[in-house]
């Protein structure tokens, strides 16, 4: 089976060959992006992750992914059970989820208008989506999950 060096997608989730699932929360900084190419060809490409099942985190050294999508690294460092970066990863992956996007491009919007006060948004969810009329709990949890994902922008 042929694999890959790849720079992994921050907030997405990739299965390890042994079957369980991992969050990548950063990638190394580069110069530019040829300066990045080669370190990811080369295998030297550093990531965080985290185990979604119990929040090991670590930096893989060398991502590597196969052709059926499952991935595995040259070797890891500093792995530590960090509750924090398993927040973080949960924060990250319902920031990036499709049927949020559209509550956050208008709470961006609404927020760079300076017209209200973010912390009190909900109602101005609750009069913008009909879905979250008759729903506070879940115009708080949208707004919620903006904020967090506003604080690692």
């Amino acid at each position: 089976m042929q694999k890959k060096y790849i720079l992994p997608v921050v907030g997405q989730i990739y299965k390890n060959r042994n079957g369980r699932e991992y969050c990548c929360l950063s990638n190394a900084s580069y110069l530019n992006q040829s300066n990045m190419r080669v370190t990811v060809s080369l295998g030297e490409h550093q990531a965080s992750m985290v185990r979604m099942g119990d929040g090991w985190s670590f930096v893989a050294h060398g991502l590597q992914q196969y052709e059926g999508g499952t991935v595995e690294w040259n070797f890891s460092i500093g792995g530590a059970f960090r509750e924090d970066d398993l927040d973080r990863c949960r924060k990250l992956l319902r920031a990036n989820n499709p049927d949020m996007k559209k509550y956050f491009d208008y709470l961006d919007d609404l927020c760079d208008s300076g017209t209200t006060n973010m912390f009190s948004a909900v109602p101005c969810l609750k009069n913008k989506f009909f879905e979250l009329c008759l729903d506070e709990a879940r115009a708080q949890e949208v707004l919620t999950a903006w904020m967090d994902s506003r604080s690692g922008r």
